[in-house]
């Protein structure tokens, strides 16, 4: 295709999508508003499925170099610590946890060119005429490209542009991300993530880094009910003393990391989480949106990040197929709306189970804990609609 791609967001996803177009020797540039890139180093869980793109592009290595193994799950109650089910994975391709700064300088270390990708770009708005799209940027020149895609996270500007009466709604949930020096303490959570349950809120916990390495960290992120509305954003500083008060339990092992967590001094950050119904479309014309620009969703099924990887990765794909980049985008919609429509729906389900109170965690906790005793394996095909998923095979034949 000879029309040059524009690519909106330095994010894992924008990421993603240059190293793919790279690697299809598609002509693209990248815009990033920020002035370098400093992703944050809270943790990413990446499940097979996408881990088998990295596998497809040879980096399965450096992935596991930044990243600890986990081999399954554990649910706990918060009330001392008993175990309500735990499985192991049954799959054959890897899943990984990871800071998402270090992945985040993986992708950028693997893309061969970076003199294409700008940084301190923020776009304003585009329009599109002459079969051409023109951005205006806050402080440079406005210019013209053959194709848009919005990388640009989840108050995308573009997505405004697409759906100016688009709002998202507050969930009823506050979250909380913290990330702590692992301890030796801390090593029945090896291999695994863990999360304990209580009345309205949870917490989940998993270790980050190669277990080779000298340096590991535990990743923490709180999720709490709360009516009150909370600002969407990703860096509001947080009250580590509310937060242990709000997350009161019997767990000698989580109450040890939440008292390590009042007295480390990594800053701890809270934001809203709200809810995103899925979109009718993402393209109009030569401009189409991925990753959490085309659908946002809660974190209660880990698959923001994977969700934007498998768009890149298909996206990349359409363009290739030297259709025009209007049928490329088309064909990346059918092949991307009702697998993230779906991820989306499952995600708040897993909010209803992870915070229910009376009866129904009752119910909850005797069913898991009875399929947990019988066959634990039977917990793996909850989610083996998502983690089996091969976005590589789609183009094998």
């Amino acid at each position: 295709m000879s029309e040059q791609i524009t690519i909106i967001g330095g994010g894992i996803g924008g990421l993603t999508l240059a190293l793919a177009l790279e690697q299809k020797n598609i002509d693209y540039q990248l815009y990033e508003q920020a002035q370098s890139f400093e992703a944050l180093g809270y943790g990413l869980q990446l499940s097979p499925n996408v881990v088998r793109v990295f596998r497809q592009w040879g980096l399965e290595k450096n992935l596991a170099k930044i990243s600890h193994r986990c081999f399954g799950f554990e649910l706990r109650s918060f009330e001392g610590d008993n175990i309500l089910a735990r499985w192991k994975l049954n799959s054959d391709v890897p899943y990984y946890q990871c800071r998402r700064a270090d992945l985040h300088q993986l992708l950028f270390n693997s893309i061969k060119d970076h003199r294409k990708i700008h940084f301190s770009q923020r776009l304003e708005g585009y329009e599109q005429k002459n079969k051409l799209v023109h951005l205006h940027f806050t402080n440079q020149n406005s210019l013209t490209t053959g194709a848009l895609i919005g990388a640009d996270g989840v108050r995308s500007q573009i997505r405004k542009t697409l759906f100016p009466s688009y709002k998202a709604e507050y969930a009823g949930y506050s979250a909380y991300r913290a990330i702590l020096p692992f301890q030796d303490s801390y090593q029945p959570l090896l291999g695994k993530a863990t999360v304990w349950m209580g009345e309205n809120h949870h917490v989940v916990a998993y270790a980050n880094g190669n277990q080779g390495e000298k340096t590991q960290w535990l990743n923490l992120v709180l999720v709490l009910k709360d009516s009150n509305w909370q600002e969407q954003g990703w860096t509001i500083p947080a009250n580590k003393q509310e937060i242990a008060q709000n997350f009161k339990n019997t767990s000698p092992l989580l109450n040890e990391i939440l008292k390590e967590m009042i007295s480390n001094t990594e800053p701890c950050y809270k934001w809203g989480l709200f809810t995103h119904n899925p979109l009718p479309y993402w393209s109009e014309g030569k401009t189409t949106i991925l990753g959490d620009a085309a659908h946002p969703m809660l974190p209660f099924q880990a698959q923001g990040a994977a969700m934007a990887i498998e768009d890149a990765y298909i996206l990349a794909q359409c363009i290739a197929q030297k259709n025009t980049i209007e049928t490329a985008f088309g064909n990346y919609e059918k092949l991307r709306l009702r697998r993230t429509a779906r991820v989306q729906q499952t995600s708040r389900n897993n909010a209803d189970i992870f915070h229910a109170t009376g009866i129904k965690a009752m119910v909850r906790n005797l069913g898991l804990g009875l399929i947990s005793s019988v066959n634990g394996q039977l917990l793996n095909q909850k989610t083996a609609w998502i983690y089996n998923y091969d976005v590589t095979s789609l183009w094998s034949s």
